[in-house]
């Protein structure tokens, strides 16, 4: 009864009745150990946790041992307090005065755990899971996985169910545990696990649920398993009990799967199935299928796709038309990515966005339709969308070709000045390529040193390609061989000195430095003599070794032959 009135005053947050209640208690030698843990626990909630411990210590000095109570109490509140380091002092406190840790001390542990915890904390506790007298339940073991799950201890979790497996003391899991399991495995790359899990559901007599298939569905697709998961699918369309698990999001993974690997002719035998199934599709089923069609060069597909979209009354969104405006620019047919463009602006119900943008320039870039995307680009900015370094790269490259090199060099200043951001690497390198399309190679030269001076851009293996690459038409292969020098830091180059941020050189890309030795190798004896000294020196200050047999008639194979970087593969960075 004392006990009753105690817990009662701390449930209802009277910690001075229940103080005073104790002291009764004590005075009339009726408090015990239910007692002290209670009072404990109105402590440790107050954030009083010298006064508990003082508790404790008390406790201890009239003959009443800590329990199993006392210390997961204390352990929650420092688990609660984010003190991993106290958490695990006072497991070992529990350990060395004889109390054994019990599933609730594990599940308070595994609690704590989160995505930045170390290995080292997940494996302690499950000693501790190993140590506990009581069996094992769902909850607790559930609660490993996730934990494991959390951590991305993949093979520490494979080992441990292995291991109550082989006890013969493995509970049985539910559906979505299994779930969980399989999406972490799949996740990891883990195919062979995946399958081994389904297996083991299949086996123990665990019916899956929609969200189960759903996550072993997705496993196989992002492991490039969509025909599997299409089998799969099947199979429980034919089961009566199962069929009804199957949804559109489950068949929306499946034909994902097929459209990332471009197998149109799978797409659609995919999407008829759904429909006669009575699976209804969603606007992200179309949007999926529509980008499988832009990617695949099989705009002439979508027409239907829409017709189907409108009879069944899914509204398109702003993803929608992204899409077929830039598969219609992919094809090439930008006069129909505009009429798409102007009836999405006539419907009212979506504001095209920079993507949108972007994909109509791109398609005006490939096609050097230089005035229609510069009224692009006045739309864009009308609308309020900012330009970007994308965009920015994009129309380098319709200046670039239309031999309107000034104009490029001016909208690159006043367009990143006017919107508040700095060029990228992308837009120097598109500046480089303008440059030596328009013959300017002491220009595309000069880029080079602007953009190191500029701290917020990195310089990258691909600008130095281009800009060693475009020395070549030029006639100016001993140009090309002294942008080479300055990428991996060597003497002999009058371009400003260039590094990463660690301070270890940028490097060339591989190819670009295949066709460089190509070229300077069937060039003139001072070219091959130049070409000698700069591959004896990235061998020796580089480790970038170029056999002296690679020739132009020698091939890429040659190259991946004779060249060596460091033990670090091909291109020297």
């Amino acid at each position: 009864i004392y006990n009753c009135f105690l817990d009662a005053c701390v449930q209802c947050g009277d910690f001075e009745r229940a103080s005073a209640h104790f002291e009764e208690m004590k005075r009339l030698s009726v408090v015990d150990t239910v007692g002290y843990n209670t009072l404990l626990k109105a402590y440790l909630s107050r954030g009083q946790t010298e006064e508990a411990r003082n508790l404790v210590k008390e406790m201890t000095a009239c003959g009443l041992s800590a329990n199993k109570v006392t210390y997961n109490e204390l352990l929650h509140d420092k688990v609660v307090t984010k003190d991993r380091r106290g958490m695990w002092s006072v497991v070992e406190e529990m350990q060395a005065a004889g109390v054994k840790p019990n599933s609730v001390t594990c599940s308070i542990i595994l609690k704590s755990l989160t995505g930045y915890s170390q290995p080292a904390d997940l494996s302690r506790v499950i000693e501790l899971i190993d140590s506990i007298e009581e069996s094992i339940d769902e909850v607790l073991f559930s609660s490993v996985i996730e934990a494991c799950i959390r951590i991305k201890q993949m093979d520490l979790l494979s080992e441990l169910m292995k291991r109550y497996r082989q006890r013969g003391g493995f509970v049985k899991l539910s559906a979505p545990t299994y779930g969980s399991m399989i999406k972490a495995y799949g996740q990891a790359g883990d195919v062979h696990r995946v399958q081994e899990l389904w297996a083991e559901m299949q086996e123990q007599g665990v019916k899956p649920t929609s969200i189960t298939l759903g996550c072993l569905t997705e496993a196989l697709v992002v492991n490039n398993k969509a025909q599997e998961a299409w089998d799969l699918v099947r199979q429980q369309m034919e089961d009566e009990e199962r069929r009804g698990c199957i949804n559109t999001v489950i068949y929306s993974t499946v034909l994902k799967g097929f459209a990332v690997t471009r197998c149109m002719e799978k797409v659609f035998i995919v999407y008829e199935e759904m429909r006669a199934s009575g699976i209804p599709c969603n606007t992200i089923t179309y949007n999926t299928m529509l980008d499988a069609c832009a990617k695949s060069y099989a705009m002439g597909r979508a027409s239907k796709l829409l017709e189907d979209m409108a009879e069944t009354c899914v509204e398109p969104d702003i993803i929608t038309y992204s899409t077929i405006i830039k598969g219609y620019c992919v094809e090439g047919d930008v006069d129909r990515a505009f009429h798409v463009l102007a009836e999405m602006k006539k419907d009212g119900k979506f504001k095209p966005d920079e993507i949108m943008y972007n994909s109509i320039l791109d398609g005006c870039a490939k096609q050097h339709r230089v005035d229609e995307a510069l009224k692009v680009l006045d739309e864009m900015r009308a609308s309020g969308i900012a330009p970007s370094n994308y965009t920015l790269s994009i129309l380098v490259k319709v200046l670039g070709h239309a031999r309107r090199l000034p104009q490029a060099f001016e909208m690159v200043e006043s367009l990143s000045k006017q919107h508040g951001f700095r060029p990228n690497v992308q837009v120097y390198t598109c500046l480089v390529q303008a440059c030596v399309h328009n013959r300017q190679l002491e220009k595309a030269l000069s880029l080079h040193d602007t953009m190191v001076a500029d701290v917020g851009c990195a310089v990258d293996d691909k600008f130095y390609a281009v800009l060693a690459r475009g020395c070549l038409p030029m006639r100016q292969p001993l140009k090309s061989l002294e942008v080479v020098r300055a990428a991996y830091q060597l003497p002999g180059h009058g371009l400003a000195a260039s590094a990463r941020r660690d301070g270890r050189p940028v490097g060339v890309d591989a190819k670009a430095l295949e066709e460089i030795a190509s070229k300077l190798q069937a060039a003139g004896r001072e070219e091959r003599e130049a070409w000698s000294k700069l591959s004896g020196e990235l061998e020796k200050s580089c480790g970038v070794r170029v056999s002296s047999e690679c020739s132009p008639g020698a091939g890429r194979d040659a190259w991946r032959r004779h060249t060596v970087v460091g033990g670090r593969g091909r291109g020297g960075h």
